[in-house]
């Protein structure tokens, strides 16, 4: 595995989703597949965590088959005109929502829409080949998800709660000088009990992904 051990998450995703792209364009590349479509699906699936992106691939993929097979139903009944891309649309979104693949609704309603710019006939093959382009981006981005980069949320953690630690004592002594004058709480110091509790929340999620992962 490759691993970093001061692991800055913007950087890493980034760092991962261009290799995720990059290794998705060329596989369908290779086969003599349209990618656009895929490196979509591959730019979506790159998440805080390797769990997450597993998880979410078991959405999006059913979601992916379903705006297929409506862009596939809708051009050849009506060709692609300016209904066809409302009808691909909404069906994409009622169904997604009706079969709770609310994680897939987005990415699946822009590559339908995007789905008829490319495909005029060979409708059932189309579809397939648009199955078979979106799992090799659902894969390769959680194989990267895994392999590159995985995610060490540790030693943020442990630097967060040691600043946390510091700044909570700061905050209780300045409010316990405020009341031992029978003070009102200051309103400076209630702005830094908001910080404070923000950053708890922060730390909670990091440590959510740290245990996913």
């Amino acid at each position: 595995m490759i691993y970093i051990k001061k692991f800055n998450f913007l950087g890493g995703r980034i760092i991962k989703t261009g290799i995720a792209v990059f290794l998705t364009a060329l596989i369908c590349q290779s086969i003599g597949w349209p990618y656009m479509l895929a490196v979509i699906t591959a730019i979506v699936t790159i998440e805080p965590t390797a769990a997450d992106s597993i998880k979410k691939a078991f959405i999006r993929f059913p979601a992916s088959a379903i705006e297929a097979a409506f862009a596939m139903l809708y051009t050849f009944l009506l060709g692609v005109t300016p209904l066809t891309y409302m009808l691909v649309a909404v069906s994409t979104i009622i169904s997604c929502s009706k079969l709770r693949l609310h994680a897939g609704t987005l990415v699946a309603t822009l590559t339908g829409v995007a789905m008829l710019t490319i495909v005029h006939d060979h409708y059932f093959i189309s579809f397939l080949i648009r199955l078979a382009t979106t799992s090799i981006g659902l894969l390769t981005s959680s194989l990267v998800n895994i392999i590159v980069l995985p995610p060490n949320y540790t030693p943020i953690i442990t630097r967060k709660i040691q600043n946390l630690s510091k700044q909570m004592s700061s905050v209780l002594q300045q409010r316990g000088s405020e009341l031992s004058q029978v003070h009102a709480c200051h309103k400076q110091t209630k702005l830094q009990f908001q910080q404070l509790s923000a950053e708890i929340e922060k730390i909670e999620t990091l440590c959510e992904y740290q245990r996913k992962e």
